[in-house]
């Protein structure tokens, strides 16, 4: 079974994304807040992470900025984000960010996202 991590501070957000990926037969680990999404991060294997931007304590790229200055190798990741700026969609793909959605959320988008990626 494929293990994703859920990045996401917001209540409802987190749920529904658990609620979907388990639908989907994931293994689903959860963080609200980008300290402890680093701290999973460095001491579990996951198939996939979503990620929030927008995070208390640690911002989403600050998050993967840290982890790439530690050379550290991660696994796919989509990230699941109010912003719709253009700047941070650029700066998403200078961390090799697999897909980048916005929300709200398209259910079916995100599920074939997920799918597309997970592989």
């Amino acid at each position: 079974m494929k293990k994703i991590l859920v990045t996401e501070d917001n209540e409802l957000n987190l749920k529904l994304f658990v609620d979907i990926l388990k639908y989907q037969n994931y293994d689903v680990d959860v963080a609200t807040d980008g300290v402890i999404a680093y701290e999973k991060i460095k001491k579990n294997s996951y198939d996939l992470i979503i990620l929030d931007i927008q995070l208390p304590k640690m911002d989403g790229f600050s998050m993967l900025k840290k982890l790439q200055e530690e050379n550290f190798a991660l696994p796919p990741v989509i990230i699941a984000s109010a912003c719709v700026m253009d700047v941070d969609k650029i700066r998403a793909k200078q961390f090799n960010v697999s897909a980048y959605i916005t929300k709200p959320i398209d259910i079916n988008l995100f599920i074939k996202t997920v799918k597309q990626t997970i592989i």
